[in-house]
């Protein structure tokens, strides 16, 4: 066996003993296994990038009454955290709650939880005190709803522009607004 025959096959024992490739060994090893360790190394999860919502005075002001509007639901939340690149555009009262408009995604806040009619996935959102989500399907769009204090926040991408993962990493960034 030639010298780097003999290489090759020790790394491709080291990495079936061991799962491994050790970087001395992969560095004298032919180009061909380098595909080898690149196989056998875990792929780094993309990072998320969120920022504050910058609300203005006047957006603050159609917040409070947006809320202000129902009976016995009028404390504000308000939606802190985006993720990086999207924009708040408007605030709305609708039947039964409050619906945030972001270029990309919806946030809605209502004093009833409207996903346990559906069936559906129960996650741990990320930075969270272990606070449980539920994923459903309504008119084929992927939503997350739980609970915060005492009523329900609802998040989603009605254009399936931002992925579960992102809308996971902001969804629990809905805070009581404190003027």
């Amino acid at each position: 066996m030639r010298y780097p025959q003999w290489i090759a096959a020790s790394l491709a024992a080291g990495v079936l003993l061991t799962g491994t490739v050790s970087a001395q060994t992969a560095s004298a090893a032919p180009a061909a296994s380098s595909t080898v360790a690149a196989s056998t190394t875990p792929k780094a999860s993309p990072k998320i990038y969120v920022s504050n919502v910058p609300y203005t005075a006047a957006q603050y002001k159609s917040i409070v009454k947006a809320f202000a509007a129902f009976d016995g639901f009028e404390t504000p939340y308000v939606p802190s955290r985006m993720i990086t690149g999207d924009t708040f555009k408007k605030v709305s009262a609708g039947a039964d709650s409050v619906t945030f408009v972001f270029k990309y995604m919806k946030v809605s806040i209502s004093p009833r939880d409207d996903s346990y009619s559906y069936k559906g996935t129960t996650v741990t959102l990320p930075n969270s005190n272990n606070v449980k989500g539920k994923w459903y399907k309504v008119g084929g769009k992927d939503m997350l709803t739980f609970p915060l204090d005492d009523r329900f926040v609802t998040i989603y991408a009605p254009y399936q522009s931002l992925s579960k993962t992102k809308l996971e990493h902001v969804a629990t960034d809905v805070t009581r607004y404190q003027p």
